[in-house]
């Protein structure tokens, strides 16, 4: 029962962190940059920022097995960016060649 608790805590947890990580980086890429991100774009960063954390703390601690999977996430990640900006530069050709 104990476990179940704690393993409910820990969702609550993310899920409040995480919602609170979105909405703070929608709203300082509308402010701050004047640019408006998809849905896509800002699960994108956060799941960068996630990388980098865990990246950063498996060095600090010496901890080798995670660390592979998490750098071996740069690439499938790096292509995800690749094809985001190729999507968001299609998008701004055919809305300006409609106005």
């Amino acid at each position: 029962m104990m476990i179940f608790l704690v393993a409910l805590a820990l969702l609550g947890m993310l899920a409040f962190y995480s919602l609170l990580a979105y909405f703070l980086i929608r709203l300082i890429s509308k402010k701050g940059f004047k640019v408006t991100l998809t849905k896509y774009e800002i699960i994108e960063i956060m799941t960068w920022l996630a990388l980098i954390v865990i990246v950063f703390y498996n060095i600090k601690s010496w901890s080798t097995s995670t660390i592979l999977p998490a750098v071996l996430l740069i690439i499938p990640l790096r292509n995800l960016r690749i094809s985001n900006r190729k999507h968001r530069e299609r998008i701004k050709r055919e809305s300006a060649a409609l106005q």
